[in-house]
């Protein structure tokens, strides 16, 4: 459990969400408006410079995938509490977009396994 310290600040943003969604605090609206394609833009360009696969390779105290998974279905789920369509698509396309880096990376490590026992047996 020592990947919590790596998650921080998405629990932190869950919390923001959840608190904004069921209560109506508004400068936290702010800090979603933001938070949100700035999360878009980073996961696309990590998707497209496979960056995801490079972080998995180092190993580490990675989070589990389905971490992420609950994080970002919650976030879409008190998105639509919310009425937001909006910011529910834009955590939808980030959840989207994580899900295929991991399974970007759980390809690229097969492939690598299988071929080193190619070349080693």
């Amino acid at each position: 459990m020592t990947w919590i310290k790596h998650v921080i600040l998405d629990l932190v943003m869950l919390a923001v969400v959840a608190v904004w969604a069921l209560v109506g605090i508004g400068w936290m609206w702010w800090v979603i408006a933001i938070y949100t394609p700035l999360l878009i833009v980073l996961k696309v360009a990590a998707f497209s410079m496979g960056v995801s696969t490079a972080v998995k390779a180092k190993g580490g105290d990675q989070a589990p995938d389905w971490f992420f998974h609950v994080v970002y279905a919650l976030s879409v789920v008190l998105m639509l509490v919310a009425g937001n369509m909006i910011f529910a698509a834009g955590w939808a396309l980030i959840w989207i977009l994580s899900a295929a880096g991991q399974a970007r990376s759980r390809t690229l490590a097969r492939s690598r396994t299988s071929a080193r026992g190619r070349t080693s047996g």
